[in-house]
């Protein structure tokens, strides 16, 4: 789909909305194997999450996120967290994470909203999981998680292993169980499944004891995602136990759930293996409100995921400062990018006024965003400094904290500097011509006004 369709398409969704006619949207057909949160919930998770975004860099971002329901993006199961493929879903979220530092270090001349675009890639499948799993839903369709987010690390997604703990008494369930591991689904007097939340028996030697352990094993419940197996899939493919087989045999010891669609004909949804299991992809209150609102938690979360992997992968800073200098529209009370509930949430009072006054020399763009922040995101400062004019930006810092200052334009890897926070006064000036252009730095430090 080009530009101007894509376009074309986004308005009259957002028509449909202002008319009332959300409900016509909002979830695909049983025969729509890869359906998921509709194109509008998406835009609205990802809008909800971001007002503090420049308009043009949220706009790229839904749009990205919109990319992965077009084409063969939208059968690929670890896009949508989907088929039990947790690995799978984890890897491909961290090789974008790659790719968005990747394109903010070094833009490219030719897409420069490539790094937007990408993180809203793989945001659709983060997004994605809380409607696509058991997490949310109430029991026994589900585990009913609440107050905790699926991943809310700071570094690169890493997962436990299958089937070894999570948390609690969950455990990840993908692919065929290892030996002395056993799983299904429970089930009624009558063999017919009764919830969509696995049973998983361990049995093994070397199982962590537990108080309630006893000699037949440790029970424990299954964390998984809806099933949604396609023309054409080879073995193995989809995940969830047991691997290859057909997800359409409704007995508990599959524990293929599908996404949206009977497993059998003369099931019902009152068998817990009829249609919507593991499908909260549509409107509604209840598990379905629940959804998208940890879903938008967890995609406020990976902005400041996104800070901390700017500066561990970048340790230049300058893809730090192009995301908190570029994309920073508003930083006002709540409308911040140190969003609150994050690490990145405002932090506890510093002691120290760190002024940092910068003077781009004649080289420089004609005007340039200018951003101080801590080097742990919880504070900064921006404005724009013309070439060869002075601007004051002024942060508080505790003693051996570092500050960092860049002046990072949209296109060009820009200049930063890093100051560490001294315990006396300090004043200095620091002319740094390393970066693409010149830049004059005026530091002073008063100690215990803050």
């Amino acid at each position: 789909m080009n530009s101007r369709s894509k376009r074309a398409s986004r308005w009259l969704l957002s028509a449909a909305v202002v008319a009332g006619a959300m409900l016509l949207a909002t979830i695909a057909t049983d025969t729509e194997p890869a359906s998921a949160f509709s194109t509008a919930i998406h835009e609205r998770i990802t809008r909800n999450a971001f007002p503090f975004m420049t308009d043009h860099v949220l706009k790229t971002i839904v749009d990205g996120n919109e990319d992965e329901d077009q084409g063969r993006e939208k059968d690929l199961a670890e896009r949508h967290a989907q088929n039990c493929r947790f690995s799978d879903s984890a890897d491909y979220a961290n090789m974008r994470y790659q790719q968005v530092v990747d394109a903010l270090r070094e833009p490219q001349a030719n897409d420069p909203d490539r790094a937007a675009r990408l993180f809203g890639h793989l945001l659709h499948g983060i997004q994605d999981f809380y409607s696509h799993s058991n997490w949310i839903s109430t029991a026994p369709e589900g585990l009913r998680i609440r107050g905790r987010l699926f991943d809310s690390g700071l570094s690169l997604w890493a997962l436990p292993k299958p089937y070894s703990k999570f948390f609690d008494d969950v455990v990840l369930v993908e692919g065929d169980p290892p030996d002395g591991v056993s799983i299904r689904l429970p089930a009624d007097a009558n063999g017919r499944v009764s919830s969509a939340v696995p049973i998983v028996l361990d049995r093994r030697i070397f199982a962590q004891p537990q108080p309630s352990a006893s000699v037949s094993g440790q029970r424990f419940r299954g964390l998984m995602t809806s099933a949604a197996p396609r023309p054409g899939d080879k073995p193995g493919d989809q995940r969830c136990p047991p691997v290859a087989a057909n997800c359409n045999i409704a007995t508990p010891e599959n524990v293929c759930l599908r996404h949206g669609e009977k497993r059998n004909a003369g099931t019902n949804a009152r068998s817990f293996d009829g249609v919507g299991r593991m499908n909260l992809d549509g409107e509604g209150g209840g598990d379905w409100f629940d959804a998208r609102h940890v879903a938008r938690l967890q995609t406020r979360h990976e902005w400041c995921r996104l800070l901390h992997l700017s500066r561990d992968l970048d340790p230049t800073f300058v893809a730090a400062g192009r995301l908190l200098g570029t994309w920073v529209k508003t930083d006002s009370g709540a409308i911040t990018p140190h969003i609150q509930g994050t690490p990145c949430a405002r932090g506890s009072a510093r002691r120290h006024l760190v002024e940092i006054s910068a003077t781009p020399g004649a080289n420089a763009p004609q005007s340039v965003p200018f951003v101080v922040f801590r080097s742990d995101f919880t504070s900064s400062a921006r404005t724009v400094v013309a070439r060869q004019t002075t601007k004051t930006l002024r942060i508080c810092g505790n003693t051996n904290e570092n500050i960092v200052a860049t002046l990072v334009p949209p296109r060009t890897r820009g200049v930063t500097h890093v100051v560490t926070v001294p315990a006396t006064a300090q004043s200095l000036m620091v002319r740094d011509h390393r970066g693409e252009f010149v830049v004059s730095f005026a530091i002073k430090v008063t100690p215990n006004i803050c």
